[in-house]
């Protein structure tokens, strides 16, 4: 480790943590103010990304790193933040919600915590070849670094949670004088994102040069967590014994086997670590852990096996999906360590000492998985979409009952240019449904217009005659137009009351709401939901879709309405007029007020 002062010095550290607090708050306020670079994300993402996690690279390196491998890390650092969110934006630039969509600018939370786990890793191999002065650095010094970086951050966290914690609790004490300004103060963004940055740089400078705080710690931490190893090796080697006497079924029909199993086995992959430390014989534990990881690692090596065949039968019926992917890159990365763990114990028995390369190896494949997931390589959207595009063309799926819905809101760009494919295709077997149905898609403005309300036959008008009861007046009928309307037209269709589009019931109530002369209808679904107001047009006779109505699940409601027990009233609170829009106050549930 080098001395030099410019290294070791906190105002170092604190400067790079002030300057993180400027470029984060620059980049809110562009964000916020929809000004550039937030209007392109490709230029937004990328600096969203170097802004949040360089300047904790170069506090956390500095003082172990020489200044040209410092550089050197900081540029591969920058290349990695850089690169991983311009494909992200790249792979799908369009952020869908329901209120429309707009080009998205800021990073999925999938290539965050994958940008984090990356530099994670290879930031502690670097720093630990640096410190060992070799290009793979021992066990014990991996280990060291590795949970000191891990300890700091989470030390960093809790101390910047206790000063906001800190300032709030002063802010409501002058408030209680009657001074405002702390808490004003602290509602600022370009108060709050510049101190948090700075407290938390200068956490890390203190939990970096008090070492044995954070050494004291993690030895706590993993001497208490080691104690849960043999539970639960008892309840991994059960659950496989009883296998033997329920037999895999009940375990498939789950439908979230797979995922269950993994957790389980990156439990007992933590656990082990727990255990072994880092492996120095006055660390390594007690007699019962020692012989308890041997056992871990073959009940790991099985629910690994387990997984993966569960995995395989879900891929075989049902063909890719992006999470199917993922599922089996988590699958890869486990085996390498059930395999690895269960070699070590065949090799050098209870000491299992060849966990050490094993556990430096699945890093660097850890490292490669995330690469591979978040770039072109292999990426899930573009496997699953190839895969399940195969499946429609080879008639292992029907048009009836394939995901359009997927290839619209959830493949990025892949399904997006997939369905404009499957929208002009005039060859092959049912190519009129399927383009029909991708055209569908293509127009739909949220994940609710495709899927069930494309693909269920259009209602007709004798069917909505049929699902609606009018309660009120009593004797009324329907009119006749409004079930004649075609309302399978109406986008979007989750704000209509089932009845109309599906195979629902509805209870229907006419009466004047604006005292023209001309009776609305108030529809309500069965047997409670949504209910929506729908207004005749005077001219053309046409109906048209007025508001949703509040409150119609409040206790006693649908009872009062049954027996006609309401009346139309005026507003309990006056409306803004605005543009010509009014803005209204819809209350909760409550009691109406018994005078004026």
């Amino acid at each position: 480790m080098t001395t030099a002062w410019w290294t070791t010095t906190p105002w170092i550290r604190l400067g790079v943590g002030l300057l993180q607090g400027i470029a984060l708050l620059l980049l809110y306020q562009a964000y916020d103010q929809k000004a550039w670079p937030a209007t392109d994300g490709f230029v937004f993402a990328p600096f969203a990304t170097m802004a949040t996690f360089i300047p904790l690279i170069v506090i956390s390196a500095l003082g172990h790193l020489r200044l040209r491998m410092l550089v050197a890390w900081t540029v591969i650092a920058t290349l990695f933040c850089a690169g991983l969110a311009i494909y992200d934006i790249f792979r799908d630039p369009i952020s869908v919600a329901v209120t429309g969509s707009a080009p998205r600018v800021v990073p999925s939370w999938v290539m965050w915590w994958s940008l984090a786990a990356i530099l994670f890793i290879v930031h502690t191999l670097t720093i630990s070849g640096e410190v060992d002065r070799r290009l793979i650095a021992s066990y014990p010094t991996h280990f060291d670094i590795g949970w000191k970086h891990g300890l700091q951050f989470v030390l960093a966290v809790l101390f910047v949670s206790l000063l906001w914690g800190l300032l709030f609790l002063g802010a409501e004490l002058f408030r209680l004088i009657k001074i405002e300004y702390l808490a004003e103060l602290i509602r600022r963004k370009t108060f709050a994102i510049p101190v948090t940055a700075v407290a938390f740089s200068y956490a890390i400078h203190v939990t970096d040069v008090r070492a044995n705080i954070v050494q004291g710690a993690r030895t706590l931490v993993l001497m208490l967590l080691s104690w849960l190893l043999p539970l639960m090796v008892l309840i991994g080697a059960a659950f496989v014994v009883a296998l033997l006497f329920t037999g895999l079924d009940p375990l498939w029909s789950t439908r979230r086997a797979t995922s269950i199993l993994l957790i389980a086995a990156a439990a007992l992959i933590f656990l082990i670590n727990a255990a072994y430390q880092d492996g120095r014989s006055e660390t390594r534990a007690v007699a019962i852990l020692r012989y308890a990881s041997p056992v871990a690692a073959i009940v790991l090596l099985l629910l690994v096996a387990l997984a993966s065949y569960g995995l395989m039968l879900r891929i075989a019926q049902h063909g890719w999906t992006p999470e199917r992917i993922t599922a089996l890159a988590c699958v890869i990365v486990a085996g390498c360590y059930g395999i690895g763990y269960f070699a070590a114990v065949l090799s050098s028995g209870v000491s299992m000492r060849r966990l050490e390369s094993t556990n430096l190896f699945t890093s660097l494949v850890i490292v490669a998985a995330l690469l591979a997931l978040r770039t072109p390589v292999a990426d899930p959207a573009r496997i699953s979409v190839a895969d399940q595009l195969a499946r429609l063309e080879a008639g292992q799926v029907t048009p009836e009952s394939f995901d359009f819905a997927f290839l619209r809101f959830g493949a990025g760009r892949f399904g997006a240019a997939a369905l404009e494919q499957l929208a002009a295709q005039t060859q092959g077997p049912q190519a009129a449904v399927i383009a029909e149905h991708a055209n569908q898609a293509l127009h739909a403005k949220n994940q609710w217009e495709v899927g069930r309300a494309a693909l269920r036959p259009p209602t007709t008008p004798e069917q909505r005659t049929l699902h609606i009861s009018v309660i009120a007046p009593g004797g009324a009928a329907l009119p006749e137009g409004f079930a004649r309307q075609d309302w399978n037209s109406f986008q979007p269709q989750w704000k209509l009351p089932r009845c109309l589009v599906a195979d629902a019931q509805c209870e229907a109530i006419l009466t004047d709401l604006d005292g023209d002369g001309r009776t609305e209808i108030l529809l309500f679904n069965l047997p409670s939901g949504t209910a929506s107001a729908f207004k005749q047009g005077a001219a053309d006779g046409t109906w048209s879709y007025l508001g949703s109505v509040a409150n119609p699940n409040c206790p006693g409601v649908r009872d009062a309405l049954r027996a006609g027990q309401f009346e139309v009233t005026q507003a309990t609170l006056k409306e803004i007029a605005v543009n010509g829009q009014r803005l209204r106050v819809n209350t909760e549930c409550a009691s109406a007020p018994t005078g004026r």
